[in-house]
């Protein structure tokens, strides 16, 4: 049997993990022109990446990791309404889907064209300003060079148990908020919150670094995910309901009287 390999330092593979999600992004933001599913690929990596930079940012030193975070939110924030238009149809479709009755069923299905109208819109406005997201696409990379020469060695699993530890805390402070106030604002922090959480439950699972030694992570990971997913329905909600209202501000024919607004799901915080 062939003797067994050291395993690479906490720093070195988070380094790994790093450059990977910077080339996932430059590849998503690709294919991101033609296919919907790009935008939606550009966004996770996006998140990933910062909620990584997030752990690593005592021990990396803020002035190597604010600069990047920066340029990362505001790609993500570039990509917003293109995204947000693609979940309005995916949320009416499934409204379709699930529709009681024909009437309601044909409304849902009668309003598909005219938000995928809307959809292609915002991505027309998008390839104006940057065709073909070269641009984009030449800051994912360069992001990748970037990441690559931080000094990730002065990062260890103490640090990254330390900064899981800080993300626990806040999405424990904005659940909190977001139950005492039921305010959309103070939901969706609630959701960002538990959505960092969940990627960076996943970042130290992938470099083999356990949250709280002696805890079930896996666990942990799970009912975050699922409140995750909860509190995404509920935002899916809203922006449907935003784009209802624009259309109605336009006087387009959308048959409202016929249209029955889905419930989101029962939400089960953390604790």
């Amino acid at each position: 049997m062939p003797p067994r390999t050291a395993s690479p330092r906490t720093g070195e593979r988070a380094a790994l993990l790093a450059v990977a999600e910077a080339r996932a992004l430059a590849a998503a933001l690709a294919i991101a022109p033609v296919d919907p599913s790009g935008v939606h690929e550009a966004r996770k990596a996006i998140r990933r990446l910062r909620s990584l930079l997030a752990l690593a940012r005592r021990a990396l030193g803020k002035d190597a990791i604010d600069p990047i975070d920066v340029e990362l939110r505001a790609l993500a924030k570039g990509l917003s309404a293109l995204r947000d238009a693609q979940v309005v149809q995916d949320t009416a479709r499934a409204c379709a889907r699930d529709a009681e009755g024909k009437a309601e069923a044909h409304s849902w299905k009668a309003l598909l064209p005219l938000l995928a109208e809307r959809q292609q819109h915002v991505l027309a406005a998008a390839l104006r300003d940057d065709p073909g997201f070269m641009q984009r696409q030449a800051q994912a990379h360069r992001h990748a060079d970037r990441l690559r020469v931080l000094p990730w060695h002065q990062l260890s699993a103490a640090d990254l148990r330390r900064a899981v530890l800080r993300s626990m805390r806040r999405q424990a402070n904005a659940q909190a908020a977001a139950l005492a106030s039921g305010r959309l604002e103070h939901l969706h922090a609630w959701r960002r919150r538990s959505r960092r959480l969940r990627m960076q439950l996943s970042a130290l699972r992938k470099l083999r670094v356990h949250a709280q030694p002696g805890r079930a992570d896996a666990a942990t990971l799970r009912h975050v995910a699922q409140l995750v997913d909860q509190l995404g329905v509920l935002q899916d909600l809203a922006l449907l309901q935003q784009a209802l209202d624009e259309l109605a501000r336009r006087q387009v024919p959308t048959t409202p009287a016929a249209l029955r607004r889905p419930k989101p799901l029962p939400i089960h915080p953390l604790g």
